[in-house]
């Protein structure tokens, strides 16, 4: 028998899909581009360089991996990020988990995942996840917008997670750097990267209920709200 949770789980995503499914337009697009570039072929293409360069040796050999290796890591970094920020949105209840209890049986129904129990061990590619006391396996994610239309679930805010939660994150960067340099707190001729704690630390203590927590906003989002006031703040001083 199909019930409405069977049925919501069944248009779930995969857990290990969530990160990329879920993830920003800008996210997304940088995931393409790393999985464009290829580890192997980055390798393949040192190794034709040395040898018309004639260099062999141990520097030739860490010159070979250091490509494939900067790849991986971008790749690696870029997971571990995007996790983070699906499992913030599932402990906010913008994101909902459903998997079911082991052993799995034909009329096995799967359940929701509450909040609190994301802090367990989760093993993202079996999609299963261990939290107090119980294990729940094949674990498929769901926007509150689709939980909502499928549950028929009335008076309740319907914003899709991560569209509603990036947008604010521009605002809120542009008020820390008001509230900074209100406070001399914003040096124009220091680096405007090195500003960036003082924003997140700002961001920590003065909106908590951020979309992303400030330690995880990246440098590439920071530059891009912060950038434009620092400039011409740094334009204006010297007139």
């Amino acid at each position: 028998m199909t019930t409405p949770i069977l049925a919501l789980w069944q248009r779930g995503v995969h857990l290990n899909q969530a990160p990329y499914s879920f993830a920003p337009k800008a996210d997304k697009e940088e995931h393409q581009r790393l999985h464009k570039v290829s580890a192997i072929d980055a390798m393949a293409a040192s190794v034709d360089n040395l040898k018309a360069e004639g260099r062999y040796g141990p520097s030739a050999l860490q010159e070979i991996l250091e490509g494939p290796q900067k790849i991986l890591s971008a790749r690696t970094e870029w997971d571990d990020r995007m996790r983070k920020f699906i499992l913030y949105h599932l402990k906010q209840g913008n994101l909902f988990g459903y998997g079911f209890e082991p052993p799995r049986k034909m009329d096995s129904q799967p359940v929701e995942i509450p909040a609190s129990y994301w802090n367990g061990r989760i093993q993202w590619n079996k999609a299963n996840l261990s939290s107090q006391g119980l294990e729940l396996i094949e674990i498929r994610v769901v926007s509150r917008q689709l939980r909502d239309t499928v549950l028929n679930v009335g008076n309740e805010d319907h914003t899709a997670p991560p569209a509603a939660g990036r947008p604010t994150v521009g605002p809120a960067i542009k008020a820390a750097f008001t509230a900074l340099q209100k406070a001399g707190e914003i040096d124009v001729d220091a680096s405007q990267q090195s500003h960036y704690p003082k924003v997140r630390a700002w961001l920590k203590q003065n909106v908590p209920n951020l979309s992303v927590p400030a330690e995880e906003i990246s440098d590439k989002t920071m530059q891009k709200h912060f950038s434009n006031p620092f400039n011409i703040l740094r334009k204006s001083s010297k007139l």
